[in-house]
């Protein structure tokens, strides 16, 4: 893992100031916005009112002078591609742009939440790589991002991505284990993908001790979780009705006793609470820390994870994978 010295951040800012195209341009020509947080605040504003082009029109220029708000809503917009066309090379490198600076921030910062989200995004996109980019597929790059947003930021999405490849053994070794281990991690903070694929190994014994009534109810949880969320995953849904169809009456009971302990409501609660209730906490509109201007304090953190989790990563693009200059 890389450490940063007082020299290597102060050549960063350095290269910033010089990249920074305050002095470019007419000498009498204002700056479009009175500064790049104010910027970032009317992007969020135009978003709201429905003026995409605007809204995109300030971000970038937000983005573009380091507000960590206006790149991760921007990698968000092409990454979804709801309100903006697609666009996954642009998602990726305002992902790659959080990573880079932010990498070795404190877990316990504020932000650091986004910036596990980035890491966790752009590990998926080196499992399927980008064929605009071009990025060629690189599992074994994707396990390193996934690992550190999963041990030093605590990403369940990460989490879950790195279950996966130890379950199919895809940049990693073949793992039954780990890839049960890192699901459970995921599975207690709700995330449904891991508990349906946690779920099914253990309904199925696949690669761990079989325990039907718990496999049982933690694909009642994934189900339950997906549907709050508002998109549930077809595959998650199936695998889902066909396990409760397979059951016995006594495992479904056992499955519904079981709920609450791993963190579902009881089944009577499950009937009188709304969905929405359910869904995960999303960072509110007026977080200050996305706003904010100065670069973070890096101080001697040790980023090694612990020996059972594996190497530690770096991050560039791989030796398969281009980087994105848009």
């Amino acid at each position: 893992m890389p450490m940063f010295s007082a020299s290597t951040l102060s050549g960063a800012l350095a290269a910033v100031i010089v990249l920074t195209p305050a002095g470019i341009g007419a000498a009498d020509e204002p700056p479009p916005y009175e500064s790049a947080t104010q910027a970032y605040r009317q992007g969020v504003s135009a978003m709201t009112s429905g003026e995409i082009t605007s809204a995109v029109a300030a971000l970038e220029y937000a983005a573009g002078r380091g507000v960590l708000g206006a790149q991760l809503k921007l990698a968000r917009l092409y990454a979804a591609g709801r309100d903006v066309p697609k666009d996954d090379a642009k998602a990726f490198h305002y992902f790659q742009e959080i990573a880079d600076h932010y990498a070795d921030i404190s877990p316990s910062s504020p932000i650091a939440k986004y910036v596990g989200e980035s890491f966790a995004a752009l590990g998926k996109y080196y499992v399927s790589g980008i064929d605009a980019m071009p990025l060629h597929p690189d599992p074994v790059y994707a396990s390193g991002l996934f690992r550190h947003a999963s041990a030093y930021f605590g990403n369940a999405e990460a989490q879950y991505q790195l279950g996966r490849l130890y379950f199919d053994g895809a940049g990693v070794e073949q793992n039954p284990t780990i890839a049960a281990n890192w699901l459970s991690m995921a599975a207690r903070k709700q995330h449904p993908g891991a508990q349906a694929l946690l779920g099914e190994m253990l309904w199925q014994g696949n690669g761990v001790y079989q325990r039907r009534a718990r496999g049982l109810a933690l694909l009642t949880l994934a189900d339950e979780n997906a549907k709050a969320k508002g998109a549930e995953p077809k595959w998650i849904h199936k695998l889902y009705k066909d396990t409760l169809a397979e059951a016995d009456s006594d495992v479904r009971k056992q499955a519904e006793a079981l709920l609450p302990t791993l963190g579902g409501p009881t089944r009577a609660a499950t009937k009188a609470t709304a969905p929405a209730a359910r869904t995960l906490t999303k960072p509110a509109k007026s977080d200050p820390a996305l706003t904010a201007k100065k670069p973070p304090q890096l101080g001697p953190v040790d980023l090694t994870p612990p020996a059972a989790m594996g190497m530690s990563v770096g991050f560039g693009a791989s030796e398969n994978g281009l980087g994105f200059q848009p």
